[in-house]
């Protein structure tokens, strides 16, 4: 089973990766490369360096619930977790993070669901607001889990129960639930979140100035969940070619689209995994010295 599911997120990114290449390789041609303007790209990789530090703030925040973790150690981590994402699966990143919290398994991946949730809230508010009624069920289901997962958590285990995974569902329960029992943190952690979502958003408005293309700030915050959405539902390393496919999925498919979302990527997300394999490499050096 392990292995199929290994030659399917093989066979996913290969297939999305030369759809983007495509797509690339197709807006290479008629972009006029004498109208781009590369002096964006610093305030580009600024606000992506700005989402990343919020981002490290939310596990910061959610993680005071459970034991108290330097900053610039969750730093770190989360530059190995990006390393990892990128040359394995984008869900292992998290779970490492999270590991570090956490000795249950189950109970770690509840933490790497609650921050994806915080994460796409933003965006999804914004798309709701903005008439995208697709995202609804999705956005009523993170509020509700949010919100009150107690009343949830007995519809969701339902079917784990059934299969007779009844404890896999409960030490997620019991992870989601501990990081938000500082309700202070949490409400800090939500507050970034939204933070982290702005951040994210200008970046993309800003790359869209670099090749000439206006991306209102709402959508660039839409582009936020659906980026994050698809590319963690597509399980390619690194969501690679969800990801883009989430920002050309908002912002329409406005020339120079595929080209201009993987230049926004780049500069949010792909830089700082290949930041991340210092740390990883110096920790293996270490004669195999845990994080």
């Amino acid at each position: 089973m392990k292995l199929e599911r290994k030659h399917f997120s093989l066979f996913l990114t290969i297939l999305l990766g030369l759809f983007l290449a495509y797509r690339i390789r197709e807006e290479l041609s008629s972009i006029e490369w004498s109208k781009v303007d590369p002096s964006y790209f610093p305030a580009v990789f600024l606000f992506g360096v700005l989402a990343f530090l919020a981002y490290t703030a939310i596990w910061y925040f959610l993680l005071s619930s459970i034991r108290r973790v330097p900053f610039w150690r969750l730093v770190e981590l989360n530059l190995v977790g990006s390393y990892l994402s990128m040359t394995l699966n984008s869900a292992i990143g998290g779970i490492v993070k999270a590991k570090y919290a956490l000795p249950n398994w189950w109970q770690s991946i509840g933490i790497v669901a609650l921050v994806t949730a915080l994460e796409i809230l933003p965006g999804g508010i914004v798309a709701i607001i903005s008439g995208d009624l697709i995202v609804l069920p999705l956005l009523l289901l993170v509020l509700w889990g949010i919100v009150h997962e107690d009343s949830l958590y007995p519809l969701v285990a339902l079917p784990f129960r059934l299969l007779g995974k009844g404890e896999w569902i409960r030490n997620f329960y019991l992870g989601w639930k501990t990081a938000k029992t500082n309700g202070g943190a949490f409400a800090r952690a939500i507050a970034v979140a939204f933070l982290q979502a702005s951040f994210l958003a200008l970046a993309l408005v800003v790359t869209g100035g670099a090749f000439g293309i206006r991306v209102p700030i709402e959508k660039g915050l839409v582009a936020v969940a659906y980026s994050t959405v698809i590319g963690g539902i597509v399980g390619t390393p690194g969501g690679i070619g969800g990801n883009e496919l989430g920002v050309i999925l908002a912002i329409g498919d406005v020339s120079a689209a595929a080209t201009m979302a993987f230049v926004y990527k780049f500069f949010t997300q792909y830089i700082f995994a290949i930041l991340g394999a210092i740390p990883f490499y110096r920790v293996l050096r270490e004669n195999g010295k845990p994080l």
